[in-house]
């Protein structure tokens, strides 16, 4: 290769050139840049937190036309540190250099050099100043958990927080926000957000306000300095929230009504109509049906009170079992609970108080939480028609044991019970005789109003004996009056059934006989028969025996009127 050299070199001076040794020869060129491209000799750290770790890059170019070494670093001050050397840049080829400083005493500032050993044959070596200061900034938080416990829907706790800068240094906080928590928790988090001089302390207020029942979680981040280290402080709380519903389930069937707990707090439970136990006796009689379908004597359901949430519920009960005062005072208690007290002379009072009791016992109590419940059997038994044939119940449910202050819904429910006696309602049919040639017609005597059925046993015709309106003589046993214009041309058919009505509108009746007005006459140019009424307007009654205990007679208007 010398000889190539020399050779190359003889051409060149034959030509009339000056060779040397540097010919072909290629050398490396380093240069320190900042970000605009001027050469740099100072890195610049500024304050750093202690024991933090804080990293500055120093860019390097090779402008040469060899390639750059850079194989090692010294450093004055062991506070400054580099990892990023021994390194090769190929010509025109750029690299960040990574150095750092570590301070371990707060408020002093260091200093030092870095010397960096190349290849560059004009710079062997190249000196970079260096200089940071320790400083210190400590996060305090008060208090490091929010720790709510149990608040009640639709109220609220409130918790106060507070950042504290303990150091001398200033605290920058970057952000502030509540991470993987319920809406129910509020707060106004911007007076964190900012810069704390040293010893400065900041403060805001947490709000839980839940509204429903719920576990609280999540936490409150806060943004610090890497040096200082970002918060991520836990919040914990409970929504509690007792939802005390009162039900009912009839016997006979699967279906549960219940309130819902929020807005409806009244239950009705209609247990329908009952035969009536006088009217139509349990050991025989009259049967009692509506519609071909027999009707029960009695009906009995559970009653209990449930809690669908997730603390428990203190109540007392208030139950009235019947209404008083009717009938003359001789109306009984047709609703029978199997929790009433029991009277001296064996029977039950119609109000009487539940005491105070807790559902549940414990949250830990197995789900459903519901109450033993309270067999109520519906007897219909009636003293009188119009003021004891429909019965009422009622059950008044009080919270009880809240705190002063709160109103806690429910605070008071009711639940009412309701059933009628089926009964019969017999009312006259009367009869009207106009015209001067009346014809029979047929007579239905009673119409059956109720919703009950009723029997006509029988029937007999009679008048007043004083012309007013009682009707206290037979038509059979007289000859003379009134009855003596009317007569029976068909019938009567008795006994008969006359079955309930659904339909106020639509009573049940039925033809019975028919009866004629008039004196009896035939014409001797026609030799027609008819009816010719008297020149008075006559009057009598068809007195009809029921088994209605409370009609068991009904007196029923004929009368024919005058030409």
């Amino acid at each position: 290769m010398r000889i190539l050299s020399l050779a190359a070199c003889s051409m060149v001076v034959l030509a009339g050139c000056k060779c040397d040794d540097n010919v072909n020869r290629r050398f490396a060129k380093i240069e320190v840049l900042d970000d605009e491209g001027n050469a740099r000799n100072m890195v610049e750290f500024g304050q750093v937190q202690l024991t933090f770790s804080a990293t500055r890059t120093v860019r390097v170019r090779n402008a040469g036309t060899g390639a750059l070494e850079i194989s090692s670093a010294a450093f004055s001050n062991p506070k400054f540190a580099t990892t990023a050397v021994p390194v090769s840049l190929a010509p025109s080829e750029e690299a960040m250099l990574a150095f750092t400083f570590k301070p371990d005493v707060a408020d002093q500032r260091e200093t030092g050099t870095a010397t960096l050993t190349t290849n560059d044959p004009d710079r062997g070596s190249v000196q970079l100043s260096l200089a940071g200061t320790g400083v210190t900034a400590t996060a305090i938080p008060n208090p490091r958990t929010f720790a709510f416990g149990e608040v009640y829907a639709n109220e609220f706790k409130t918790l106060t927080f507070t950042l504290t800068n303990s150091g001398s240094n200033e605290l920058p906080v970057t952000a502030a926000k509540f991470t993987g928590t319920d809406p129910s928790l509020t707060a106004d988090l911007t007076p964190l957000v900012k810069t704390l001089a040293g010893g400065e302390s900041v403060m805001v207020t947490l709000r839980f306000a839940p509204t429903m029942a719920l576990t609280l979680g999540g936490t409150l981040d806060i943004e610090l300095p890497a040096g200082v280290g970002s918060l991520s402080l836990p919040i914990t709380g409970q929504g509690i929230a007792a939802r005390p519903k009162l039900c009912f389930r009839f016997d006979d069937s699967a279906f549960e009504q219940c309130t819902d707990g929020t807005v409806g707090m009244n239950l009705n439970v209609p247990f329908g109509g009952l035969c009536d136990s006088r009217v139509y006796p349990l050991d025989g009689g009259l049967s009692c049906s509506l519609d071909g379908g027999a009707i029960p004597y009695e009906r009995s359901g559970r009653f209990y009170v449930r809690n669908e949430g997730n603390t428990p519920v203190s109540y007392s009960m208030n139950i009235s079992a019947g209404q008083q005062g009717r009938c003359g005072g001789d109306g009984g208690i047709d609703f029978l609970f199997a929790n009433a007290p029991l009277l001296p002379d064996g029977g039950s009072p119609p109000t009487f108080m539940v005491p105070t009791s807790k559902l549940p016992d414990a949250v830990t109590d197995p789900t459903p939480w519901e109450s033993a419940p309270v067999a109520i059997v519906y007897r219909a038994r009636s003293a009188c028609r119009g003021g004891d044939d429909s019965d009422l119940a009622t059950i008044t449910w009080s919270r009880q044991g809240e705190p002063i202050g709160t109103m806690r819904p429910p605070n008071t429910m009711l639940a009412t019970l309701t059933g009628t006696s089926v009964l019969p309602n017999p009312e006259p049919f009367p009869i009207t005789f106009t015209g001067n040639r009346p014809v029979p017609v047929d007579a239905r005597l009673i119409s059956n109003v109720g919703d009950g059925p009723v029997r006509l046993l029988s029937v007999s015709l009679r008048q007043s004996s004083d012309g007013g309106s009682v009707p206290d003589q037979d038509c059979s046993a007289v000859d003379a009056g009134p009855c003596s214009y009317f007569t029976w041309v068909a019938g009567p058919t008795l006994p008969v059934l006359l079955e309930g009505t659904t339909n106020l509108g639509q009573p049940v009746d039925k033809v019975v006989g028919r009866i004629a007005y008039g004196v009896w006459t035939v014409d001797p140019v026609t030799d027609a028969g008819m009816y010719i009424p008297p020149s008075q307007e006559q009057r009598i009654w068809a007195v009809v025996n029921t088994t209605d205990p409370y009609e068991p007679v009904v007196n029923v208007p004929i009368t024919g009127r005058a030409q």
